[in-house]
């Protein structure tokens, strides 16, 4: 059941009591504020396998987008099934779909290795429990979930142009050497990439399909994406670019 607000983008012509609706919220979580228009134009990173993935990833199809790590105990647990199981749903309906795993914990996916040395305790650390996470994140919903990663300049430029806040944390209950506080959205991308919608990570599969049901068939208006975005950088930068 869905308790978040839903965005979605000025260029999809839905009812104004409809959008209105979509946006009321009975919870909270520190909702951003963002128009989905001035988000993405980003998507850069690697696979389990370390393949390149990039835009052509989205082209043709709908994609259910989420910015966690592998190893969190909240949100992003309940996140992952969630559009994985809506993703799997709309394939079955006839649509272009998939679901996607952005991890935003650094290292870039690679080949375990030492990443660092502890001299007061000598304990070797190595990346290996992302991998084993990431790996079995995967897994666990039955490969359907593409699990991506990337360096420090492509995460870094993702969660930039996707608005996602992230900290370092000292670690949560099951979590060992750290946590991450993240923003929890969960974004509706379009066959043309752009983001169509957004909601949070209680959306549900059931609000997920039909909203993409929705947005498939609703029409579509011209829209200056450069624009937006040249106005909203000038607006966060205090200036002219």
């Amino acid at each position: 059941m869905r308790h978040t607000a839903i965005r979605i983008s000025n260029s999809y012509v839905v009812p104004d009591a409809q959008r209105s609706a979509l946006e009321k919220a009975s919870v909270v979580y520190g909702a951003a504020k963002v128009a989905p228009d001035e988000m993405g134009g980003f998507f850069s990173f690697a696979d389990l396998r370390e393949r390149p993935v990039n835009a052509d990833f989205l082209r043709g199809r709908w994609t259910l987008l989420y910015f966690g790590y592998s190893r969190c105990t909240g949100a992003c647990r309940e996140a992952a099934p969630i559009i994985t199981a809506a993703a799997r749903t709309l394939r079955e309906r006839g649509f272009a779909a998939r679901a996607a795993f952005v991890d935003i914990e650094t290292p870039h996916v690679s080949p375990p290795r030492m990443i660092g040395r502890d001299d007061d305790d000598h304990v070797h650390r190595y990346n290996w429990p992302q991998r084993f996470a990431m790996t079995r994140l995967f897994e666990s919903q039955g490969g359907d979930l593409h699990v991506l990663s990337g360096n420090r300049a492509q995460l870094a430029e993702a969660t930039r142009a996707y608005h996602v806040l992230r900290e370092h944390v000292p670690p949560r209950p099951e979590e060992k050497g750290m946590s991450i506080n993240h923003s929890s959205i969960v974004y509706i991308l379009g066959p043309d990439t752009f983001v169509a919608a957004y909601g949070y990570h209680d959306v549900g599969e059931s609000s997920l399909v039909a909203l993409v049901e929705q947005l498939d068939t609703a029409e579509r208006l011209p829209i200056d994406f450069a624009a937006i975005k040249s106005r909203y950088l000038k607006g966060a930068c205090g200036g002219d670019l």
